[in-house]
């Protein structure tokens, strides 16, 4: 039988803490959520394994979606710098492994997804890890979450190639939004920050690579087909 408190244990500290994620809270989140709750029983065996794990499918696209691996999904977590009473939109939540760490770290969570098999999981996984404050809701992963924003983070979890301009006029200001740009070799962590000028009361976006990573595609921001004539 699997002692799954010793695995998670060795994750946080032969994978994460050695991927220079040294932010004490998000370790002590990561240290204290049990992720076999959040992956399919067939699963849990690779629960503490550094891999991007299927969690579900989208029943209307076939779409697989995917809880990211450990380590890329803690360093995102730490780059976004999410704190206590923010409120952050959690893009293709899964089974809410994800809202839970931020739920840990004092934030306010809508977890969305577009299957409602997926969120009645997510529901499930949360209830039993006693994390309370994530709200789920079923939706296009590409329009965002407009009627509960302002966010103050906007986390992706997956690729996208298509940049994400609905969900950015859902930040506030100050707000980050952090996904993966890009796929394959191609992908990067980026972070972008919608800020506003103190004097023209204009909102600017900035925005920089973190560090390169590879994630599964999100098919809601998949490149539309380009006709050539």
């Amino acid at each position: 039988m699997l002692d799954f408190a010793d695995l998670r244990h060795r994750m946080v500290d032969n994978q994460i803490r050695t991927a220079d994620v040294t932010h004490r809270s998000i370790l002590a989140a990561i240290e204290d959520l049990p992720r076999e709750v959040f992956v399919p029983e067939a699963m849990k065996a690779f629960a503490y394994s550094d891999k991007h794990l299927a969690v579900g499918h989208v029943g209307s696209t076939g779409e697989t979606r995917y809880s990211l691996a450990p380590v890329l999904l803690a360093r995102m977590v730490q780059a976004a710098e999410p704190s206590s009473g923010e409120k952050i939109l959690h893009i293709a939540c899964g089974t809410g492994y994800g809202s839970a760490i931020f739920a840990k770290l004092g934030a306010y969570v809508v977890a969305l997804d577009e299957d409602a098999g997926i969120i009645a999981a997510a529901e499930r996984a949360l209830a039993q890890a006693g994390v309370a404050a994530v709200r789920t809701l079923a939706g296009t992963l590409f329009d965002g979450a407009a009627s509960e924003g302002p966010f103050d983070v906007i986390f992706i979890e997956g690729a996208y190639e298509r940049e994400p301009e609905t969900l950015v006029t859902q930040l506030a200001s100050g707000g980050r939004l952090i996904g993966v740009s890009g796929v394959g070799r191609a992908g990067q962590v980026m972070l972008q920050v919608k800020t506003r000028d103190a004097l023209t009361g204009r909102e600017a976006l900035t925005g920089r690579a973190v560090f390169d990573a590879s994630a599964p595609l999100l098919r809601s921001f998949a490149k539309k087909p380009e006709f050539v004539f």
